[in-house]
């Protein structure tokens, strides 16, 4: 039998299994003699891990629901049929020459090319960062005494890019933690498997989202071939209250420096973001950049932070704005390098949105371990 959960489930004992809402159980009906009233002995399908678990946080799933596709292959045939064009004409009943096997390769070839032809932009939000692992004091614990620099956590980066200005700087602008690098290059694997065409990159200036464009760009094998355009206007304001500091980027020429692949001809189409007013998803207008995307074929890559999926896919494809509550809202749901694509349908004039290109990227906490407090306590 397969199940579904329907909440998220924290062991209380060492032989319970660990569920997240919408995960998929194995559950054999003849296996559960050991089972109390109310709980049921499953194997969870996203980890491989087997558990008592509370049948009543679960409901029955179809069977299909835990298929998986291990490979598929793409024929194409052209050149075999063009091949045999030359050698095997068909004769229609009036004598004129006509070849079926080549009009159907034309066909392909032509709806391929108008594939490949067909626009698509997709919004990405940053990578983990550190501050969502360590906290808003994350720097605090990687300073010596004399301010520099140390890694005191194997997820925290092995090194900061160079500032002029005081290594403060970072606290408001945090970097992408060891596992947010990751995340972002197996993004990058993920849209080459899919041959995903990305003819252009544009970022928030917020250093997590250049690192995360910078990293998918080396997944994708186009580091130095595609360049970052850093756009302020994708930044996340509402992030802010209007008591602190705005933060204090790094510039152009000091991520050139870092050795990030940036546009530096690029000249942004917006000094801020239109977001300021703190209730960017009542936002009714797109950016001022927003329609006017070169028109070349490819995907337009846009990595900014959760607040920015819903405002620029929306806009683009013609939807109202959320109201500023719900927006809040849907913010807490999106997950480092959540996605939203849209695809031009050109026939119609008009974009819509469709799935991305690439699954979601789905992992557990990993709490900091500490040997001595867990071993060797009485």
């Amino acid at each position: 039998q397969r199940l579904r959960a329907l909440f998220q489930y924290k062991p209380q004992n060492i032989d319970e299994l660990m569920i997240n809402a919408g995960d998929l159980i194995y559950v054999d009906p003849r296996q559960q003699s050991e089972a109390g009233e109310g709980w049921v002995i499953g194997t969870s399908h996203r980890t491989g891990c087997r558990g008592f678990l509370p049948e009543n946080y679960t409901e029955r799933a179809h069977e299909s629901d835990t298929w998986v596709k291990h490979r598929e292959y793409v024929f194409d045939t052209a050149s075999r049929s063009f091949t045999k064009t030359e050698k095997e004409p068909n004769v229609k009943p009036n004598g004129e020459a006509h070849n079926l096997s080549m009009s159907r390769s034309v066909t392909n070839v032509v709806s391929l090319q108008n594939a490949a032809l067909r626009r698509g932009v997709l919004v990405m939000s940053h990578g983990e960062s550190v501050d969502q692992v360590f906290g808003k004091s994350w720097l605090q614990q990687c300073l010596t005494a004399d301010g520099k620099y140390y890694r005191a956590d194997l997820n925290f980066p092995s090194s900061l890019p160079r500032q002029k200005d005081s290594m403060k700087q970072f606290e408001c602008d945090p970097p992408l933690s060891c596992c947010g690098i990751f995340q972002s290059r197996l993004i990058g694997e993920a849209l080459l498997e899919q041959e995903v065409t990305v003819s252009s990159v544009y970022s928030s200036p917020a250093l997590r989202c250049v690192q995360t464009a910078q990293h998918v760009l080396q997944g994708l094998k186009l580091n130095q071939k595609v360049r970052i355009r850093v756009e302020p206007g994708l930044f996340e304001w509402t992030k802010w209250e209007a008591s602190r500091a705005i933060p204090k980027f790094m510039t152009v020429a000091e991520l050139v420096e870092a050795s990030y692949d940036i546009d530096t001809s690029y000249s942004p189409k917006a000094t801020s973001s239109p977001c300021a007013d703190g209730e960017c998803g009542s936002a009714a207008a797109p950016l001022p950049w927003f329609c006017a995307f070169p028109a070349v074929p490819g995907v337009i890559l846009i990595v900014g932070h959760g607040s920015s999926l819903a405002p620029l896919s929306r806009a683009l494809t013609g939807l109202p704005s959320r109201d500023s509550r719900d927006f809040a809202q849907m913010m807490q749901k999106i997950p480092a390098l959540g996605m939203c694509f849209c695809e031009e349908q050109k026939e119609e004039n008009k974009w819509q949105m469709v799935n991305p290109p690439v699954k979601t990227l789905t992992h557990g906490a990993n709490a900091a371990f500490n040997w001595r407090n867990t071993i060797m306590e009485d």
